[in-house]
């Protein structure tokens, strides 16, 4: 067996190792490879997620308050959440801390993790906190599932309409990657108004999530690049598709329920993520490609991966 670094393999190649590798227990629905795992609790269904930020990698301690720097660590996470149709409830917060950071500075930290504590009702409940050279905030989530079964990767059929919420791209140039919203309302309203098929949250790009989406459901897709919805600080639809750190929702629907969707967006307050019809879903044989305004067609390009690698 070739023991490739892990720049070779990528950062979803060695998930790949690992799910191969680890065996789920009884009682788990959805483990390795989605936004959360799903485990049953006698009749419920009980979600766990983790997400990491570093300095230097996810925020500049420089560049960004450190209200900021905490709502980010708890607000990935509960993106996560929204994209398996799951309301947030209990969290635990690992913390690696430099012994010169002042607890001026920390408190205000946790006062941004709070703030959007409250506002999600989400209760922080515990953690642990080691001495590191970088600030590094790691946060736990558990939640329960708006529907009778949480949302996976894993529903999309050929013929779905493809949908993304908000707008992609320049997340750092906007600070968006610091001050998103989850789409919380947006997912239960999916969930419980149009039972949404397919779903994920948009953190390494539409190029590379889609394509995550399409491997677990087993489909391919074709995406129209004139429909993705290019933000004003993207510098074009590649980097729309590439840049990643929007933590916008990506979802799929049947035809029918896709024009209801459409049909009901009008009707919904200006404090909601607009519904965007990107694409189709179709059979895996076709891949996975982008379609540009003259009709030919070139390859997805791929998003973001923490080791630069792929498998």
């Amino acid at each position: 067996m070739t023991d490739r670094t892990l720049e070779e393999l990528g950062e979803f190649g060695w998930i790949g190792t690992l799910r191969r590798r680890l065996r789920a227990g009884v009682g788990v629905r959805v483990g390795i490879g989605d936004d959360a795992a799903v485990v049953r609790a006698g009749r419920r269904e009980i979600l766990l997620a983790t997400d990491m930020i570093l300095e230097d990698r996810h925020f500049k301690r420089a560049e960004a308050e450190p209200e900021e720097i905490g709502r980010k660590a708890l607000a990935v996470n509960i993106s996560d959440m929204a994209a398996m149709g799951a309301r947030p409830t209990y969290a635990v917060v690992a913390l690696g801390l430099p012994a010169r950071l002042r607890e001026s500075y920390l408190r205000r930290v946790y006062a941004g993790m709070e703030r959007l504590a409250r506002q999600t009702g989400v209760s922080i409940v515990g953690g642990d906190t080691n001495r590191s050279d970088k600030l590094v905030l790691s946060v736990a989530l558990m939640g329960e599932s708006y529907g009778p079964r949480a949302v996976t990767r894993s529903g999309a059929r050929p013929g779905d309409v493809i949908f993304v919420t908000g707008q992609l791209g320049g997340s750092y140039r906007s600070r968006k990657h610091l001050n998103f919203t989850p789409r919380l309302k947006e997912a239960r309203y999916l969930v419980e108004k149009h039972g949404v098929r397919a779903m994920m949250d948009l953190s390494d790009g539409l190029g590379s999530d889609l394509r995550r989406l399409c491997q677990e459901s087993g489909v391919g897709a074709r995406v129209s690049a004139s429909a993705i919805p290019v933000s004003e600080q993207a510098k074009d639809v590649r980097e729309a598709l590439t840049d990643g750190e929007d933590f916008e929702l990506l979802f799929t629907l049947p035809p029918r329920r896709a024009a209801r969707l459409t049909l009901d967006a009008r009707a919904r307050g200006a404090d909601w993520a607009p519904f965007h019809p990107v694409g189709r879903i179709v059979d895996r044989k076709y891949g996975l490609r982008l379609v540009r305004s003259d009709g030919s067609m070139e390859p997805m390009p791929g998003g973001y991966d923490h080791f630069g690698g792929g498998s």
